[in-house]
């Protein structure tokens, strides 16, 4: 049996949506290995915790994002002062 013409928009439509899903997918993929691999650095290196820092007070975050990141924020902190002062 032939579909119609809105079935056949149906099924467009769905497989939009399914290809927006996969996109999205894949950005929160690339947002989470690009975040690992700064954060690992960035704990290791007192001028990239300092970089970091600088970003993250900057960028208006949400309450529930500010307490998602205080911990690192505060570790970030700590290396950037503890290298800063010559103590590795």
């Amino acid at each position: 049996m032939a579909l119609t013409l809105e079935q056949k928009i149906a099924q467009a439509q769905d497989n939009l949506a399914r290809l927006k899903d996969k996109a999205r997918s894949a950005d929160t993929r690339q947002k989470i290995v690009v975040g690992a691999a700064v954060i690992s650095q960035a704990l290791r290196s007192s001028s990239l915790a300092g970089r970091l820092l600088a970003i993250l007070e900057a960028e208006p975050l949400r309450d529930h994002d500010q307490k998602v990141v205080a911990d690192l924020v505060e570790k970030l902190h700590d290396v950037s002062k503890r290298e800063d002062a010559g103590i590795a």
